[in-house]
């Protein structure tokens, strides 16, 4: 603590330096120094995403902020994208309360968001002489998810440190942030070579930036470039080695083993939460951890449009072969909950530098008593779940939850499904999904494009009911792939009835068919220690292939 406020770390250090009573210098001739109060509705002291422009739209940083990033100068709290381009989002800054700013006298607009439920601030100002004063950005809820016991985190993010994440996460309105540790093989000559991020933070606990508010932890990215990317969260010791396969993940050895269902039963063992990372790139060995109930959650919206294959991502991780990558990553995703595989929905950002923002996808979960990082964590395993870039949803069918089970009779069953949805960013509909089918939609209105379904819908077999809001906007946060729609996606409440499950066939087959290049690749391709891990993995996937061979029978 310096002059009573709380410092969150080196990332931000040189920025607080600037601010209040930190500031050792005066303002330029002719500009008047402005100190910004941002205070929470019960008073306390937070932070938020700031813009200050002008009346030509000329931007202002704040103390301790670059006017215009680069490569060369580059701030923790400034967004810009990793060739040194300013990112096509409006430049801004992440500002605490009693950050200063230096400006002419003029007229001035200050531009603030805080996070999915807060109104956003546009404040005119009028600065008439250059002297000292002080603008007020008043924050405000127009929905208050974390009262009804829903709390918004990023599940997957490389950057910046524990103490710049805690600093971010509070101006991003977020409350649980998995930092997590990588291994990347980029620019090395070896197999086995290659860079270690976020290993020095790892400790097994709770970091100790968190508070009563906040919290953050240190997970891993467990990662082999052709097989998947798993999010190991929660873990309590290191899954090692981290990476596998070749110079691309610069796994050791360059051996393509261990597999990623044996991390995922390396991470379960320590109670922790295995999600799949950028769902579906890449996949070769999703539909066998899947059909043997490795994979807890699936980060659906972190990166692209999911009503779309990207071309650019299935190029990196050279997904060409089965039928399935020539899917989109919402309808592969419906096909394994045919199948009957109970996959809760997770997102995050995959910050891995200072863009995208941190929460730029999001997931809302809504925890049983408590918000703590466990207790969050768990509501992800359960299912008590929606992902989000901002549409806001609440959904629930017979009153229950998703991630609940709803016990019908054999033959028709009439289910009383709610579902609202508000945003700050319009979207275009509001829809009901029964087994991969859109059964209701509806149009939003208002303010905040708000829309509502609450009414009786007719089922004749199990199988899965879910709600997603969505349009054609695209939110754009630098890279091709980070286009992603306005949306949200919740978790599906699961129907079971007596030999009446969801078509699953044609979805069986699917994966049948992505298990054959998975089992050639095993049998061709892959580098294995031992002849013995060999007959290994092609046991696995034989044990997967019963499980589709039987759904694609109907048995």
């Amino acid at each position: 603590m310096i002059g009573g406020k709380r410092i969150f770390g080196a990332a931000v250090f040189c920025a607080l330096l600037a601010y209040g009573d930190y500031a050792t210098r005066q303002p330029l001739p002719g500009l008047a120094r402005i100190t910004m109060r941002i205070r929470a509705e019960d008073g306390r002291p937070t932070g938020l995403r700031l813009r200050i422009t002008n009346s030509a739209g000329d931007y202002f940083a704040p103390l301790g902020h670059l006017p215009y990033p680069d490569q060369t100068r580059r701030n923790a709290n400034d967004l810009i994208l990793g060739d040194g381009q300013v990112t096509p989002l409006e430049v801004h800054a992440l500002v605490y309360d009693g950050a200063e700013v230096d400006l002419p006298p003029g007229r001035y607009n200050f531009h603030a968001n805080k996070g999915f439920e807060y109104e956003t601030i546009d404040l005119p100002v009028v600065i008439e002489k250059a002297e000292r004063s002080a603008v007020t950005l008043p924050l405000k809820k127009f929905a208050d998810f974390e009262a009804r016991g829903w709390y918004p985190g990023d599940t997957h993010m490389h950057f910046p440190d524990p103490s710049g994440v805690r600093y971010q996460m509070e101006c991003e309105g977020l409350r649980v942030c998995s930092l997590l540790l990588l291994k990347s093989g980029y620019k090395t000559g070896r197999p086995g070579d290659g860079n270690f991020e976020n290993v020095e933070h790892f400790t097994g606990k709770l970091s100790p930036v968190s508070d009563v508010l906040h919290f953050v932890k240190v997970g891993e990215e467990f990662r082999h470039g052709l097989l998947a990317h798993l999010l190991l969260q929660n873990l309590t010791s290191i899954v090692w080695p981290v990476s596998v396969g070749g110079l691309r993940e610069s796994g050791v050895g360059g051996y393509d083993w261990p597999m990623m269902l044996d991390a995922a039963d390396d991470a379960h063992a320590q109670g922790a939460l295995v999600s799949w990372a950028h769902w579906p790139y890449p996949s070769l060995e999703a539909p066998l951890d899947i059909a043997l109930g490795r994979i807890d959650s699936i980060d659906l919206l972190t990166t692209g449009d999911p009503f779309k294959h990207h071309p650019i991502l299935v190029e990196v991780y050279k997904m060409y072969g089965p039928r399935v990558y020539s899917m989109a990553p919402i309808e592969v995703y419906y096909h394994y909950l045919n199948c009957g595989f109970r996959l809760a929905i997770s997102s995050g950002s995959d910050k891995m530098g200072l863009n995208p923002p941190m929460g730029s996808a999001r997931t809302y979960v809504k925890t049983d008593g408590p918000l703590t990082y466990d207790s969050w964590i768990e509501g992800i395993r359960k299912g008590r779940t929606f992902a989000s870039d901002y549409p806001l949803l609440e959904f629930t069918v017979n009153g229950q939850l998703p991630g609940d089970t709803l016990h019908l009779p054999v033959g028709k069953a009439a289910l009383r499904v709610h579902a609202r949805a508000e945003s700050l960013e319009p979207y275009d509909q509001l829809e009901i999904v029964y087994n991969g089918k859109v059964i209701r939609s509806v149009k939003p209105a208002g303010a905040h494009s708000t829309a509502t379904i609450d009414e009786a819908v007719e089922v004749d077999r199990g199988g899965w009911i879910a709600v997603r809001a969505h349009g054609r906007k695209m939110l754009e946060y630098g890279a091709t792939w980070w286009k992603m729609p306005v949306l949200a996606h919740s978790s599906p409440v699961y129907l079971e009835m007596p030999g009446r499950p969801a078509p699953s066939a044609e979805s069986a087959r699917l994966f049948q068919d992505q298990l054959d290049f998975l089992e050639r690749w095993a049998e061709q391709d892959a580098k294995f220690p031992t002849s013995e891990n060999k007959a290994e993995a092609l046991r696995r996937i034989a044990e997967a292939r019963a499980i589709y061979e039987k759904l694609a029978r109907g048995d």
